[in-house]
This record gives C-alpha cells, sequence and structure tokens, in this order.
C-alpha cells in the first residue's frame, strides 16, 4: 500500500511539472518575438534562366528570370515604398518647381558601387541618355517618357530632369535602374549584352554578384549598402526548368522559397508541412472590351443590361478556380487611388431581361433575342492563353442564357492585337500588364488615344477627358485621388468595358524566412505587387536566422 501510494505521488509530481513547463513553455512563446541576426543563406527556385539580366534591355514580362536577378542588384533613383508609395533612393531627395516640370534630384553621397567605386551624378546621366537612345528598350512605354526629358549634370551629386509638360505620373518612372558609367561608357548598348559587364552586373543594391551560370546565380550581402546591410549572408537563385519540378524542389526541402503566376494549372492547396504561402494580386487586369464605335454596343442601355448580367464572381469562382481577384474599374485595389466605394452592377439577370425588353431585344423562337428582324449577335474576340480562353466560354454561357447569342474567335496574340488597333471587333478579352505604382489610365481611356492609341473601346466622354487631364498635371496627391474617384465613378456609369480579373502571384516559403511582407494582409506588398520582382522590396530586411525576444510581462 505505501509503495503505490509513493508511485502516486511521484506520477503527480511529475504531471505537474510537466503542465509547469508546458504553460511556461506557451507563455514565453506568447511574450516573445523572432529577432533576425546576420548570417544564413537563402535558396529561391526560378523557373528559366535570365535572357537578358541588363535592367535598360530587359524585358520583363518575356524574361521574369532577368529581372528577378537585376532586382537584387540594381536601384534606381527612387523606389517603392512600404506603404506603395514612391519614396528616395540612390536619390536622398527630389523637388518639384513650381512649373510642374522641372524636377531636381539630390544623390545620396553614402552609396559605392559593388566594385568600390563612388555612385556619382554622371551614372545618372549616362544612364538615362541611354535609355533616351536605345533602338530596342525592354520597356519601350518607360523608354518613351523619357524619351523628350532633357537630363542635366548640375554637380557630382546633383541631377535636373526637365519635362516639354507637367507629368504627375513622372516619379513613378524615375524606378529605372541606374547603370555604372565607369564600366559601359563608350560601348555601345547593343554590344552590353556581349561586355564583360553582362557577367559582372556591378551595381548598388543591396546583394552583389558573385557567380552567374546556366543553372544559378550566387550573390552576397552588399556590406557597404546605404540601407543597411542585408540580414541574409548569401542568396541563390536556382533556375529551374519547370515549375512542377520547381515546387517539388521547394517541398523537398532543397530551396527555401518559390514564387509563380497563379494560373489554372497552379493548385492553390494548402502548404506543404513546413511552409506558409501568400497570394498577392499583382499590377495587372483582364478587361473585357466593348466596340463602342459599332451598334447596338455604342448604346449605353445595351452595355448595362450586359453588365447586370455577367457574374464576375461565378465567372472567377466556376471557370478560373479562384485563380484571379475580382475588381470593379481599371482603377485597380492596392493603388493609392482606389475608391473601394465606387461598385459595379449587380450580378441581376431580371434586371438584364427588362433592359434588354425595353430597347427591344425580344426572345425568338430560336432562343436569340431580336430587334426588328435582327438578331444580337456578337463576335468575342480572344487569344489561346487558358484564363482569358475560359473566361471567353463563361461568358458565352452567361449571356448565352439571357438570349444573347456571343460566338466566340480566337485568334493569335499578335493578330487579335492588330483588330484591336484598327478597332475591328464587337467584343474582345485582353490583359494590360505591369501598369506600375501610378494609376494613370490616360492611355487607355483618354478620346485623344481612340484614334491610334490604347484606348480601343472608342470612349469619348469630355468629362473622363477633363478628369484625366487634371490628374496628370495636380502634383498633389489628395486632389490626384479625388480625381479619379470622379473618374471610376462616370466610367461605371458609362460601361465602356467589363473588368473582368486580376491575375495573382503565390509565394511559398520555408517558415523560417522572415520579414517578408507579403505574408501581412496590412501591408502594401500584402496587397499589391508592382511586377513580380516587387517580391524583393524589403529583401534587405528577409532573415532566416534570428532569436526569441522576451517583450512584455509574463504573467
Amino acid at each position: 500500500m505505501a509503495r503505490r501510494i509513493r508511485w502516486q505521488i511521484v506520477i503527480a509530481v511529475l504531471s505537474t511539472l510537466l503542465v509547469v513547463i508546458l504553460l511556461g513553455r506557451l507563455a514565453l512563446n506568447s511574450a516573445s518575438v523572432a529577432s533576425p541576426i546576420t548570417g544564413g543563406s537563402y535558396v529561391e527556385a526560378l523557373v528559366g534562366a535570365p535572357r537578358q539580366p541588363i535592367p535598360l534591355l530587359n524585358d520583363p514580362l518575356a524574361d521574369p528570370s532577368g529581372r528577378s536577378l537585376s532586382a537584387l542588384i540594381f536601384e534606381g533613383l527612387v523606389r517603392v515604398g512600404a506603404d506603395g508609395l514612391i519614396e528616395p533612393a540612390l536619390a536622398a531627395s527630389f523637388k518639384l518647381d513650381e512649373s510642374g516640370t522641372s524636377y531636381r534630384f539630390n544623390l545620396r553621397r553614402d552609396i559605392t558601387w559593388h566594385d568600390g567605386r563612388p555612385f556619382t551624378a554622371d551614372d545618372v546621366v549616362f544612364t538615362l541618355r541611354s535609355l533616351q537612345v536605345l533602338e530596342t528598350p525592354g520597356e519601350p512605354a518607360v523608354a518613351a517618357i523619357w524619351q523628350d526629358a532633357l537630363v542635366d549634370r548640375l554637380d557630382d551629386y546633383t541631377v535636373r530632369v526637365t519635362l516639354t509638360a507637367p507629368y504627375a505620373p513622372f516619379l513613378s518612372m524615375a524606378r529605372v535602374p541606374i547603370l555604372p558609367a565607369h564600366l559601359l561608357a563608350g560601348i555601345p548598348p547593343d554590344q552590353w549584352p556581349n561586355s564583360p559587364f553582362a557577367a559582372s552586373l556591378v551595381g548598388t543594391g543591396p546583394y552583389a554578384l558573385e557567380e552567374l551560370r546556366d543553372d544559378r546565380a550566387l550573390l552576397r550581402a552588399n556590406e557597404r549598402y546605404h540601407d543597411g546591410r542585408p540580414y541574409i549572408d548569401r542568396l541563390e537563385l536556382r533556375f529551374i526548368a519547370g515549375p512542377e519540378a520547381a515546387q517539388a524542389a521547394l517541398n523537398r526541402g532543397d530551396v527555401t522559397a518559390f514564387g509563380e503566376r497563379v494560373t489554372l494549372q497552379s493548385v492553390l492547396a494548402e502548404p506543404a508541412v513546413g511552409l506558409r504561402a501568400a497570394t498577392v494580386p499583382l499590377d495587372e487586369y483582364t478587361i473585357l472590351s466593348f466596340n463602342l464605335r459599332r451598334a447596338p454596343l455604342s448604346e449605353q442601355p445595351l452595355r448595362r443590361a450586359l453588365a447586370h448580367g455577367l457574374s464576375n464572381d461565378a465567372l472567377i469562382e466556376g471557370a478560373l478556380g479562384g485563380a484571379a481577384a475580382p475588381l470593379v474599374t481599371p482603377i485597380i485595389p492596392g493603388w493609392w487611388a482606389y475608391n473601394p466605394e465606387v461598385a459595379w452592377y449587380e450580378p441581376d439577370r431580371a434586371a438584364a431581361e427588362r433592359i434588354l425588353s425595353e430597347l427591344g431585344f425580344e426572345l425568338g423562337a430560336d432562343g436569340v433575342r431580336q430587334r426588328r428582324g435582327q438578331p444580337l449577335r456578337l463576335e468575342l474576340l480572344v487569344d489561346a492563353e487558358p484564363m482569358r480562353r475560359a473566361a471567353a466560354d463563361e461568358i458565352t454561357r452567361q449571356w448565352g442564357e439571357l438570349g444573347v447569342q456571343v460566338e466566340v474567335v480566337e485568334l493569335a496574340g499578335p493578330v487579335l492585337l492588330e483588330r484591336l488597333r484598327r478597332h475591328s471587333f464587337d467584343l474582345a478579352i485582353h490583359s494590360w500588364a505591369r501598369l506600375g505604382t501610378d494609376p494613370d489610365p490616360t492611355p487607355l481611356w483618354h478620346s485623344g488615344m481612340a484614334d491610334g492609341g490604347l484606348n480601343y473601346a472608342g470612349l469619348a466622354d469630355e468629362e473622363i477627358d477633363n478628369l484625366l487631364d487634371s490628374a496628370r498635371e495636380e502634383s498633389e496627391l489628395a486632389a490626384r485621388s479625388a480625381d479619379y474617384a470622379a473618374f471610376q465613378q462616370r466610367w461605371v456609369e458609362l460601361a465602356p468595358s467589363i473588368t473582368l480579373y486580376q491575375p495573382l502571384y503565390r509565394f511559398s516559403a520555408s517558415q523560417r524566412l522572415g520579414g517578408v511582407g507579403l505574408y501581412d494582409p496590412a501591408s502594401s506588398a500584402g496587397q499589391i505587387l508592382f511586377g513580380r520582382e516587387d517580391r524583393y522590396r524589403s529583401v534587405a530586411r528577409w532573415y532566416t536566422d534570428s532569436y526569441r525576444e522576451i517583450q512584455g510581462d509574463l504573467r
């Protein structure tokens, strides 16, 4: 009996100790945070090797791996800040004069290139003037903005850029990565890819290139980085043939992270054990353009009826498997000018049918609506990209239930683009990519762009024009935001097109990786990426090594 009592006492004591230890560990974890320390390494899987990592020559749509590599090595005069707004980078500050046309960039004096040479105004002037004379720039739209700008060196650390007219979105174009004049001056840009610089890629960014091979790029932390030395010592980009192999490497633990654009083939399942994933919209959207030059789509009530007759939620969840985000207007969520109070037309079949009947479109014996003997048949152009093609089929199904007959015509991308430019279409599904940090939609919706420009729908509205002109000329963010809020409301009223969805980017990584803003829905990086390379926005603060630091009281 005594022996049994002693064992019961021992078991009770051990149980109490175990409970105390577990509660203590829980309290410690609840009252502590991971504090990063310098060290460690990071390996990321990228699909495909870089084709052209020299920034001014890189086409980010055709060569995302090259853009990712250059984003770690190079910087511009300005960059995207933690709040999603433009902030100084290589420039210590910038100032716009009263005319709204002249920008003065005061450069930082504490920056050196990765080879130790000082960064000066000579590098800025060399880069921007080179961009102006490139025959085939990687981003023609960005190069076009700089084409007529006057770039002057005022002294070793001051550069002035003068525009021909006020252009409020200009600062977003000043993110152009700056190249080292001392390594490239005297070499024609078309020879840069074959120069020694193409293998060394000397920049001023948070990481310096050590080795570039067909299968990987090795980088080391820039000890002299002006924002503070990055936490992670060594960074490797491993180039893998396809997304399936890259995901398998991540699941095995061979790499730390892998990011990809979400497609119909992507799996949006829960991440594997030891991993976590973030899904963030990109600065792109896919749109269904109406040709306002053609009857009957020139009739505003018909466009509203079609808007009521299309459920974007059903399209995204059903046809696209949830692989995209919904949106309302061309001002996309994540931009500072986005107005969440602007509402699109609710899916309402009864309302759509009522409007169609009021317009004289009545159901015929074949189930197709007719007016004065003419059937309501529309041709819908689309390319072979799977998500856009799936969207076309879903639109055909939904509008078919209203009695609107839609014929889908699949074209090669260049042929579709030519039809859009010639305004030879009824309906067309296409996409706009890499819209950047500034919401300026002037090229797409101003009447001045309706002939020979990008205003494929042919929207011509004086109120829209005035709002866009004002937002381009006004330098104050609040005033521009008000203009764009009014633009969104008027755009919905006119319904010149239907914005269908916003593509997503999924970044999966080891749970040891910290400091990545993509996982924080309250951060700007967790709300939108301005190009896939924008995932590196805070890369200098990423970490893999850390210690637990107690904060607060343990009570």
